[in-house]
């Protein structure tokens, strides 16, 4: 599934703070589920000793749907929201290879002369 949205897209509406700590979120497993019905992206963030509702409607505005204060008090985009947003963006990328990993070789069979 394509998420319609970028990380840059996500960095001009939260700022590259949020971003940045929004990674840090999803790499340490603080995403605890996430799920994309267009045009709702939600997630479950945990933070601390609490869990966040995150969640975005995406469109042609970016909406902030998360519990957290930032969210209701001051419309922010929040880095809950953002984080639920990046774990979904690594669900729908291709699998990769670990760095490292090789091919085995492939053999061919000359005809001797």
């Amino acid at each position: 599934m394509t998420v319609p949205i970028t990380e840059k897209e996500l960095a001009a509406a939260a700022g590259w703070p949020i971003v940045h700590a929004a990674r840090k979120l999803r790499d340490t497993g603080k995403v605890l589920r996430v799920s994309y019905d267009p045009p709702l992206l939600k997630g479950a963030v945990r933070m601390g000793s609490r869990t966040y509702g995150a969640g975005l409607r995406l469109g042609s505005e970016l909406e902030n749907l998360c519990s957290c204060f930032d969210s209701w008090s001051e419309g922010k985009i929040c880095v809950h929201s953002v984080a639920a947003a990046l774990a979904l963006m690594q669900q729908s990328e291709p699998s990769q290879p670990e760095s490292g990993a090789v091919d085995p070789p492939t053999t061919a069979t000359l005809p001797v002369q």
